[in-house]
């Protein structure tokens, strides 16, 4: 939110290398809650593919990034940081691809890109974006890369589907045993009560690094609405959770607050209401499902809630310029207050979504995300990785009997927990994942036992190869926090 558009001249689109790397699939991740199911979705269509996957926190993959064999590197973002790490790779002979992860909520014009560094841009062969309007801004601001920017279906919203939305039923089974018929409430009020900082700290911070100016009106009036709007938003959530078991007794309230939020904020505020959980655990869909319907200020879980055909209402609480930006409320039907909020919830309890989301609603939703019925965004983004390989000879690192990863004398298998990472990205559980990835491949047809291996803290190998029998000692040697 804080970022903007950065002033330096771009450099041209780096070119391909002539001998393609390593076929092994990096994914770096941030929020782990957000995204870990999509890249799974992701790896094992890769893997169908003959691609080794390694996965996990980015800061651990981004420190390495030239100490591994080099392969195809999937971003999440296309920051200035990301930039950085991006040239490094580049270098290294990696194949540079990014899913702008920051754009399925919003509807963003081109100057509105404030976040996306042009030297990040520069050096990616692809960049995957949802809808048409976003994609035509990426292109219009970044006409260079214009022919590397393809619109598509994000693959958290792949999950969606009804052929894979049953991958999260066993979750929002033990959701709803545990709290019995209830209501979801999301807060989003990443700017005014971070996990980072308060508000002037971000903004201080963003300063500092030269990505904001605060003798920029644009930028002053956009960070003064954002600051006006989630204040509006915390009073209204506020009165909402106290009126919501007074009208509807039926139901419990849990309230969700966003990963980069303060979770104890909210836990100390609430203390006094017994009617309300405030909870942060997991992926958002298989809340969204467990609940009888979402409330939320527009968040990017009301467009969830329309891709999973569950009721949801999104609540305005001022008239502002801000507001475009967002998609939820286009996709979702809009409140202008905690009455219209409770009156609109009797009408999802008996009517559901069909008395809430208008054709219009579903038009916007399947054009601003790239919705198809008949093809996944994830086997869009690895189709397009294949065009690039197509007739170019692959690097080999290994025999056939062990994976291509090895890890070179430069490695880093952990490092420490900074500032909100152990929050975003907790702990991965191998038992989990390989849950996971069972049920996504009984759900796609797909035959494999990958194996999940430790890569370092929070990153795993993912395959059926066995890592080589000297990066194992390496590792049980060298990581000593996991491998005492």
């Amino acid at each position: 939110m804080l970022d903007v558009i950065n002033k330096r001249k771009p450099a041209m689109i780096a070119e391909l290398p002539t001998r393609l790397p390593n076929r092994i699939l990096y994914l770096p991740m941030e929020i782990a809650s957000r995204e870990l199911d999509s890249r799974l979705l992701i790896a094992v269509l890769a893997m169908k593919r003959g691609f080794e996957v390694v996965l996990g926190q980015k800061w651990l993959i981004e420190r390495n990034i030239e100490a591994m064999p080099a392969g195809f590197y999937l971003s999440k973002t296309l920051t200035q940081r990301d930039a950085r790490v991006m040239t490094k790779a580049r270098k290294c002979g990696y194949l540079m691809a990014a899913i702008e992860e920051e754009l399925p909520g919003i509807v963003a014009a081109p100057d509105e890109l404030r976040w996306v560094s042009e030297e990040a841009v520069a050096t990616t062969d692809l960049i995957f974006v949802s809808g048409s309007h976003n994609t035509s801004s990426m292109r219009v601001r970044f006409p260079k890369a214009a022919s590397h920017i393809r619109a598509v279906l994000n693959p958290r919203w792949d999950m969606l589907r009804p052929q894979l939305r049953d991958c999260y039923s066993d979750q929002a089974a033990e959701i709803r045993k545990k709290y019995g018929p209830f209501i979801l409430i999301n807060s989003n009020l990443g700017l005014t009560n971070s996990e980072k900082g308060t508000a002037d700290e971000l903004i201080r911070d963003q300063v500092r690094l030269g990505k904001l100016s605060m003798d920029n009106r644009s930028h002053v009036e956009f960070i003064n609405q954002g600051k006006t709007m989630e204040a509006a938003n915390r009073v209204a959530l506020h009165e909402l959770m106290r009126r919501l078991p007074e009208r509807y007794p039926q139901y419990r309230i849990v309230l969700r607050p966003h990963p980069s939020e303060r979770l104890d904020t909210w836990i100390n505020e609430l203390a006094g209401n017994d009617r309300v959980s405030v909870v942060r655990d997991g992926a958002a869909a298989p809340w969204i499902l467990a609940a009888e319907m979402l409330l939320h200020t527009n968040c990017t879980t009301g467009v969830e809630a329309i891709g999973l055909d569950k009721p949801a209402i999104c609540l305005v609480t001022i008239d502002a310029d801000i507001n475009t930006r967002y998609l939820a409320n286009r996709v979702n039907p809009v409140a202008r207050s905690v009455d219209e909020v409770l009156d609109l919830v009797a009408v999802a309890a008996t009517k559901g979504c069909d008395a809430l989301y208008s054709p219009e609603m579903y038009r916007m939703f399947r054009e601003s995300m790239s919705f198809e019925d008949d093809h996944l965004g994830a086997d869009f983004i690895l189709d397009r990785f294949e065009e690039l390989s197509v007739g170019k000879p692959h690097a080999v690192v290994g025999g056939s009997l062990c994976s291509r990863w090895r890890p070179g004398r430069r490695y880093v298998w952990d490092i420490d927990d900074k500032n909100v990472r152990a929050t975003l990205f907790p702990e991965l559980d191998h038992a989990e994942i390989e849950k996971r990835i069972r049920k996504l491949c009984l759900a796609l047809d797909i035959s494999l036992v990958p194996l999940v291996q430790d890569c370092g803290s929070n990153v795993v190998l993912i395959g059926e190869r066995r890592l080589s029998l000297f990066s194992r000692l390496r590792r049980k040697f060298t990581w000593k926090r996991k491998f005492s």
